[in-house]
């Protein structure tokens, strides 16, 4: 800072590190080791009266060589970055930042990893970027000496009173004027500098990221083996039926290589031992799998039918009847194919409509209901014809409305070898194949491969009324069902048995082609099983690990490596042009300290002359007496070329004199007082008060906005788009990745912060020697020789510690850390995915239920009937799209989805998330960060669950009191000739009856005891207590044996019954609620088909199922527990899916899930309208308990759910209907309900598994528990509520009439209210600009030490500026103190000018002193060991 307040920088300012010890190493290499001999002390100080000595009486150790002499062949100096080996370590940097690599390592979210991702880019670039500084300080101070050693030397103003303060200073004086040509050196020096701390360094924080790189192997594969069930048989089971519904009715995936359009041969690795065919195909790292393999498919082409209209028709009847009158509908298609549908009027599917699926061929066979009814085709090439049909008459005549649609179709078989991918990982397994090649290569499936003709015959057979029983699901009381054939029974179901429906939907022949295509992925899932235990085939394949690494994003990547190259062959160029042959410096050592310019000046007295009387000038003053004086560096001096300009002291004589001089008798208080005349303005500054008071106000308000932002990081999140902002690049086309403006900035504010503390630290490292010689005398290692301008960071701050310059220390400690700084800023900001919390109050618009379920029946004739319940039960079950039964064990055994609002066993009131707003938190420019988020919910809500208590029955072990001994070779009870002959003797499940006074044909075992009388069973009056079924209900069982060619296998039963009072009977099956069940797991050798003795060899329906040895049977008796709580419940809003719970009190049973059980109630219209006292239509009142149970224990017969005859506990000629598979399932060796299935498959079909009591708790536990969750959750509405839900303060209607009967239960007085209003806690999911901890507390460290030293140094500036009343920036500044210091002059001259770095008694001090001429000047001199002045 010069005396007018102009802030001034030096080319010393910053320069390469050279430390004293190096200095007399250089020293003594020029000068000889006996130049710094310590031995000689006895040298003293030489003799000073010949201070104008000319170079020819210099001595000759130190003589300058002349132009003339070998001075060349002296090593000619250079600083350290522009010597080769240092500017090859900075190519080599450039090159490892610029590499760019996709993988760099794995991203395991260690602390390793965030560091190397966060710190270690800004590092290498902070260090880079450095490291360039301190080249371009290095050419900017050289460069006067460079422009000195030219050999016309060069003018005083471009020279010795030349400064680069700046970069933007070298800059501009490295372009070419009249004077100079252009700098290259200096020119590409600012550029590699300018692009290094406005791009390098800020981008570098943005270089890398975390993302996912597929790496790819090869591998061995094995696939199934097919060949042995080639050509494969269509032989479906009831579990191929029960997925193949479970996938169309509730999309659920059955198998991972059955897609909706492919069935695929599966294929693994070798490292997996046996053939992974569920669902789901574990693993625990996203990986791929790639292989050639077999691909299946199914496609149908159809034509749509042309309804031409109903007309009345005469049927072809019988010979009793003879023709009658019915309905006729003929459809055509545009290729000719004609139909005609012939219906009794009568007809279900004429008054209730419905579909038909059939072969074109099998149209004659198809079961229309009446003998008369018929389906012809006609010039019909398709092989299938679909029919949908709405209601056709009312009993009588033609409806207005009836609509009639179809289409004939063409089904294809299809397949192909081609390339598959398994996507594994996440939860998910995704089978995809290469479609285009597919679909080129694919051909019909050939007669080799798989038997085609026996698919189509099983796919249109009857079976599927077997499995989805239109007429049984569809109707409800008393009303007809639609009617359905085939397989349109499940596409029937897909639209709710509703033929309005089917022939409204235009896209109607997609969902045939979905139900044909599973159908046979199905088929080929069992051939698959049947092939998994044989020994696989090897294929080659490929397996892609997706693993997360780090990785460099592009655009910044190609930026930075565009930049980096351009200042690699920048510095290539500066290389170059920094040679000495291109380039000489003509210096032999660094002239950084005062001795080192002292050396250069101390044998030129011509140059001494013309600076000697300059020492008290102003800078601009200095400048101007200097301008036109042309100087030359040439053997190891600076020597004056030519006078130009003013006198040297005619400006500077207070006399007019030109010398000015005083005596010693003048004393230094005359000069003080001509000092100050002459100084009259504000004198220079080495510091300026406002601008370290501006730098502390900016490092404050940083340190308080990066505070308040990490305040608000961790409370709401800084989620706003000017936080978030994101500048997508892209370049013809491909997408280059996100660039965050955030981490730029803040990394140009740190960049800029370091700038500026860099030049304090700059200038306080250039004046420091002369502060320590302004305030006191000091040995020549803390003054003169000592110099800290290419010293940097920590090594200026250790030499620092050494000379106890404590405030140098505090400086250099600053710049190291303003380089963290910036390090820490870099890494301050993450951008991704987050959320925002907000709170809101929505009316609560349901609660538990506490009002029983309202239905409406007739009441039958007969008092013992119970047929009108039949409609409230039919109704559970009436659309099997959200079947809860179907639901709960497509999730327990098929890996379904758990239904929303419900998690572990727990049901939550749900509530309208619909009635959040939906607003726009942010608009950022990139959104991919936010895909597949959802706005999540916290609330408190009631909680309900199902719950069971279980407990071992302990009379098992007694056999006898559950099976029968039979001897199958007494005739008079068997008949031998139509049984099997395979048995003689056997064991039936059931009780010994045979002294009962009934005919033989009632002898059906069926029932036991469980609470089982003493004594011997004498009579009908002994059978008393509860008992409970080994079926469902009290029907026989009739299936199911596993025998292959005579060999009895082992086949298991399993069914949930209740127990109930002997001679009741479904649905009355308990007086009061909860009513306990029990669940059986019998394991044994059955055989079907024994028939008693009186009975028709052909009467298959009383056969008998005999076991060859007495079976194995595990039995629970369990009581239902339907339980409430408070909970609070987080879930998804966009689909209800429980994120998390917890329940907030203790559960507690739930008082209104079993008060009433179909309570009737009379109203009195229709007690007016009723023709009898018990005939009438009544409503009925029924607990969602209650309900449940009845459901649950009777979907396993749906052919019973009006009851079956009622009297005594061996009901006659009452069977198990094995054509009733909707919610069983029925194969070889296994009976079961769903339940059981469920129960099965939770212990991976592990048939003896079962058969443990514990195992067999917990599995009923878990299946129960599930089944209640999707029972709550079925068919929820916000207004109705559902079975376990109401709308508030719900209430019967005002006509629901009297009670008929008193009720059963008493029910509680008075129901919780509910609070109206709910609080919602909503998570919105956006970018949030994430603070890291870390870095945010070390940013905040270092600006609180920044901001103490920037308050230190302002103290201490106010002594700095009173010890240097000018700058000492130039050569000139540095010279003009020396050119009067005869002694230290004459010491550099001598070869012992070294000793006086560390000899104490050789001191030097900056003030005022007498020149050799007894003169006072203002200088740097040596003093004696008193320290005189």
């Amino acid at each position: 800072m010069n005396w007018y307040g102009r802030t001034t920088k030096g080319p010393y300012d910053q320069l390469t590190r050279v430390d004293d010890e190096f200095y007399d190493q250089q020293y003594s290499s020029q000068f000889g080791a006996a130049a710094i001999d310590r031995s000689q002390s006895n040298i003293g100080i030489p003799n000073y009266a010949g201070r104008r000595q000319s170079s020819e009486t210099a001595p000759p150790q130190v003589r300058r060589a002349m132009p003339d002499e070998p001075h060349s062949l002296l090593a000619p100096w250079l600083p350290y970055t522009l010597r080769w080996p240092y500017l090859s370590i900075t190519v080599v940097i450039l090159h490892a930042i610029s590499a760019r690599n996709f993988g760099i390592v794995d991203d395991n979210e260690s602390g390793g990893i965030v560091v190397g991702s966060k710190f270690v880019p800004t590092t290498l670039a902070v260090i880079y970027v450095l490291w360039i500084s301190i080249m371009l300080d290095d050419v900017k101070r050289t460069e006067p000496f460079a422009r000195l050693a030219s050999p016309s030397g060069a003018l005083a103003e471009s020279s010795l009173t030349w400064t680069a303060d700046a970069w933007w200073t070298a800059l501009f004086d490295s372009f070419p004027n009249r004077s100079r040509n252009t700098d290259l050196a200096m020119l590409f020096s600012a550029i590699t500098f300018i692009l290094g701390f406005l791009v390098v360094s800020p981008l570098s924080s943005t270089l890398l990221v975390s993302q996912d790189v597929v790496f790819t192997r090869d591998a061995k594969f094995s696939q199934i083996d097919m060949a042995s069930s080639m050509p494969l048989q269509a032989n479906p089971f009831s579990a191929t039926y029960f997925r193949a519904i479970s996938n169309i009715l509730q999309n659920v995936t059955t198998s991972a290589w059955l897609t909706e359009k492919y069935a695929v041969l599966p294929f693994w690795p070798d490292e997996i031992t046996q053939a992974p065919l569920s669902p789901f195909i574990a693993n625990d790292i996203l990986q791929t799998w790639a292989a050639n393999t077999t691909v299946f498919s199914a496609e149908l082409d159809c034509e749509d039918l042309e309804f031409a209209g109903v007309k009345t028709a005469e049927l072809s009847g019988d010979e009793l009847f003879g023709t009658t009158i019915g309905i006729s509908v003929d459809l055509s298609s545009r290729s000719g194919c004609e139909i005609n549908l012939r219906l009794d009027n009568i007809s279900s599917l004429a008054t209730s409509g419905g579909a038909i699926w059939s072969a074109m061929g099998d149209v004659a066979h198809i079961d229309l209901d009446q003998n008369d009814n018929t389906l012809t085709t006609n010039s019909c090439p398709q092989d299938e014809v679909v029919i949908f049909t709405t209601p056709l008459t009312n009993g009588t005549a033609i409806l207005s409305n009836a609509t009639v649609t179809g289409a004939a179709c063409r089904a294809f078989y299809y397949v192909a070898d081609t390339q598959a991918t398994v996507a594994l990982g996440e939860g998910r397994t995704l089978v995809t194949i290469d479609e285009p090649r597919y679909l080129t290569v694919r051909a019909p499936i050939p007669d080799r491969i798989a038997n085609m003709s026996a698919f189509k015959d099983v796919f249109f057979a009857s079976n599927w009324t077997t499995h989805v029983n239109t007429k049984k699901l569809a109707k409800t009381n008393h009303f007809e069902s639609p009617f359905a054939s085939g397989p349109a029974n499940l596409l029937s179901a897909l639209y709710n048995f509703s033929p309005e429906q089917l022939v409204a939907d235009q896209n109607v022949t997609t969902n045939m082609q979905k139900i044909k295509q599973r159908f046979l992925a199905e088929i080929f899932r069992d051939a698959f099983d049947r092939s998994s235990s044989t020994v696989p085939v090897g294929i080659p394949g490929n397996v892609l690990n997706n693993v997360r690494r780090l990785v460099v994003v592009p655009a910044v990547a190609i930026t930075l490596e565009v930049v980096i190259a351009i200042q690699l062959l920048l510095l290539a160029t500066i290389f170059v042009y920094t040679r000495p042959t291109k380039r000489p410096l003509g210096l032999m050592a660094d002239p950084a300290s005062s001795t080192g310019l002292a050396k250069l000046l101390a044998n030129e007295p011509d140059t001494l002359q013309s600076l000697e009387y300059l020492y008290d000038k102003p800078t601009e003053q200095l400048n101007l007496e200097l301008v036109g004086k042309r100087y030359q560096l040439t053997g190891g001096g600076i020597h004056l070329v030519s006078e130009g300009g003013t006198d040297g002291g005619a400006d500077g004589d207070i006399d007019g004199g030109t010398a000015n001089r005083y005596s010693p008798g003048n004393g230094f208080h005359r000069y003080t007082e001509r000092w100050q005349v002459n100084h009259t303005a504000e004198p220079e500054k080495v510091f300026k008060f406002w601008t370290l008071l501006a730098l502390f106000a900016l490092l404050t308000s940083i340190l308080i906005s990066i505070a308040v932002l990490f305040w608000y990081n961790n409370t709401s999140g800084l989620y706003q788009t000017a936080f978030v902002y994101a500048i997508d690049i892209s370049a013809n086309g491909i997408n280059l990745g996100p660039i965050n403006p955030a981490s730029i900035i803040t990394t140009l504010i740190a960049v800029c912060i370091g700038l500026w503390w860099g030049s304090l630290d700059t200038t306080l490292r250039r004046v420091q020697p002369f502060l320590a010689l302004a305030k006191e005398s000091v040995i020549g290692s803390k003054g003169v020789s000592v110099s800290y301008r290419s010293s940097y960071l920590l090594w200026a701050a250790f030499r620092a510690v050494k000379r106890r310059h404590l405030v140098l220390v505090l400086i250099c400690t600053g710049a190291f850390f303003a380089e963290i700084f910036t390090i820490a800023m870099s890494s301050l900001w993450d951008r991704g995915p987050g959320t925002v919390s907000s709170t809101m109050e929505i009316p609560r618009q349901l609660q538990l239920r506490n009002v029983p379920l309202l239905s409406t029946g007739t009441l039958p004739s007969s008092p013992s009937s119970r047929s009108y319940k039949v409609g409230a039960i039919s109704s559970l079950f009436s659309n099997m799209r959200t079947s809860w039964i179907f639901g709960a064990a497509v999730q327990l055994s098929l890996n379904g989805s758990e239904p929303p609002w419900s998690s572990d066993g727990w049901n939550f009131v749900p509530s309208d998330l619909s009635l959040i707003p939906q607003e726009k938190l942010q608009n950022v420019k990139n959104d991919t960060a936010q895909l597949g988020l959802s706005t999540d919910i916290t609330l408190e809500t009631p909680a309900i669950r199902g719950r069971l208590e279980c407990s071992q029955y302990d009379f098992l072990s007694n056999t006898s009191m559950w099976l029968t001994e039979r001897n199958l070779k007494d005739a008079e009870i068997w008949n031998i000739t139509a049984s099997p002959n395979i048995l003689s003797r056997g064991y039936e499940l059931g009780l010994p009856i045979e002294k009962l006074d009934v005919s033989a044909y009632s002898l059906q075992q069926t029932t036991f005891f469980l609470n089982p009388p003493p004594g011997v069973y004498d009579g009908r009056s002994n059978f008393s207590g509860d008992y409970t079924s080994f079926f469902v209900d009290s029907r026989r069982l009739q299936c199911c044996q596993n025998t292959t060619n005579e060999e009895i296998g082992e086949s298991s039963v399993g069914y949930w019954s209740f127990n109930q009072p002997n001679g009741t009977s479904y649905p009355d099956v308990a007086t009061t609620w909860p009513a306990n069940f029990t669940v059986k797991w019998i394991r044994g050798r059955p055989i079907e088909g024994y028939k008693m003795a009186g009975e028709w060899p052909s009467d298959d329906a009383r056969t008998h199922m005999i076991w060859a040895e007495k079976p194995q049977m595990t039995a629970i008796n369990c009581m239902p527990v339907i339980e409430t709580a408070n909970a609070s419940v987080t879930v998804n809003a966009a689909d209800g899916r429980v994120l998390d719970f917890q329940i907030l009190d203790t559960p507690r049973p739930d008082e209104f899930a079993w008060t009433d059980d179909f309570t009737i109630y009379q109203t009195e219209e229709a007690s007016l309208n009723s023709t009898s006292p018990n005939h009438y239509d009544a409503n009925l009142t029924t607990s969602h308990g209650v309900l449940f149970l009845l459901g649950l224990l009777g979907a396993a017969d749906i052919d019973n759910f009006g009851g079956i005859a009622k009297g005594t506990m061996v009901p006659e000629g009452q069977l198990e209907n094995v054509e009733d598979q909707t919610f069983n399932i029925r194969d070889p060796g296994l009976n079961v309900d769903l339940l059981t299935y469920s129960m099965l498959s939770l212990v991976e079909n592990d048939h003896q598994a079962l058969l443990d009591v514990e195992t067999l708790k917990r599995t009923t536990q878990q299946t129960f528990a599930t089944l209640f969750q999707h029972f709550v959750n079925n068919n929820v509405t916000p207004k109705n509520g559902g079975y376990a839900y109401q709308s508030i303060n719900e209430t019967f209607p005002d006509d629901i009439g009297l009670p008929r009967e008193p009720q059963n239960n008493t029910r509680p007085i008075e129901a919780r209210v509910p609070p109206e209003t709910v609080t919602l806690h909503i998570s919105r999911p956006v970018e949030l600009l994430q603070m890291s901890g870390p870095a945010a507390w070390i940013c905040i460290i270092l600006l609180a030490y920044l901001l103490i030293t920037c308050v230190i140094l302002t103290i201490a500036a106010r002594q700095y500026n009173k010890l240097l009343p000018k700058q000492v920036n130039s050569i000139a500044d540095v010279a003009v103190l020396l050119a009067g210091s005869d002694k230290l002059l004459a010491i550099a001259r001598e070869t012992s000018i070294d000793i006086i770095k560390y000899d104490a008694a050789s001191t030097s001090k900056l003030g005022w002193f007498q020149d050799g001429n007894g003169a006072v000047r203002w200088g740097v001199e040596l003093t004696d060991k008193v320290g005189g002045r």
